[in-house]
C-alpha cells in the first residue's frame, strides 16, 4: 500500500483571546430590591498626604538602668543630631541648659559632614563610662575623641550627669 503524501503544513492564525469575565471587587455591594446585580466600578479612595512628622516617626526613648546602655543611646541620639532625645538621657536638672541646650546641641551635631559615632564604651567605676567617639565637623576638623562620662540614678534610671572631655574634641 503506498504511504500518503504528506501535504505542506498550513500555519494558522493565532486563536482569539478568551474574554475573561471582570473579578468581584473585595468592597461590599450594595443590591437594592429591583436593582441589577452588577460589579460597580470600585471608588478612587483619596491618597493620603505626605506629612513630615509621620514619615519619621518619633523613637520612643529606651529605659535604660545601666550606665554603658544610656551613654549609648545618648551618643545615638548626637549621631541622628536629634538633641531633644539624646537630653532626655541627661540629669533633669542640666536638661536643655549650658552644653545640653537642645538648639546648640542640634546645631553643633547638625552640622557634621560624618555624624558623631560611638566607637567604644566601657565602664570603668559604679557611675563612670570612658568612651570614645569620631567626628568630622563640616570645616573639616576631625576630632576622635575620649570621655568620661559620670552618671547619676534617677528615678531607677541612669542618667549623664557630666561628661569630661579628655583630649579637647
Amino acid at each position: 500500500m503506498p504511504k500518503p503524501i504528506p501535504s505542506p503544513a498550513v500555519e494558522q492564525p493565532p486563536a482569539p483571546p478568551i474574554p475573561v469575565p471582570p473579578q468581584p471587587s473585595s468592597a461590599a455591594t450594595v443590591v437594592r430590591p429591583g436593582q441589577p446585580a452588577a460589579n460597580p466600578a470600585s471608588i478612587p479612595q483619596p491618597v493620603p498626604s505626605a506629612d513630615p512628622a509621620q514619615s519619621h516617626p518619633p523613637t520612643p526613648r529606651p529605659q535604660p538602668t545601666d550606665g554603658v546602655a544610656a551613654v549609648r543611646a545618648f551618643y545615638d541620639a548626637l549621631g541622628q543630631a536629634d538633641a531633644a532625645r539624646a537630653n532626655t538621657y541627661v540629669i533633669p536638672e542640666k536638661r536643655g541648659s549650658g552644653a545640653y541646650d537642645i538648639a546648640s546641641m542640634t546645631r553643633f551635631y547638625g552640622n557634621m559632614s560624618v555624624p558623631v559615632r560611638l566607637l567604644a564604651a566601657e565602664p570603668i567605676g559604679r557611675d563612670t563610662v570612658r568612651v570614645r567617639y569620631h567626628y568630622v565637623y563640616v570645616n573639616g576638623r576631625v576630632c576622635d575623641g575620649a570621655a568620661e562620662v559620670a552618671l547619676a540614678e534617677r528615678d531607677g534610671l541612669a542618667l549623664i550627669e557630666r561628661i569630661k572631655a579628655l583630649n579637647g574634641c
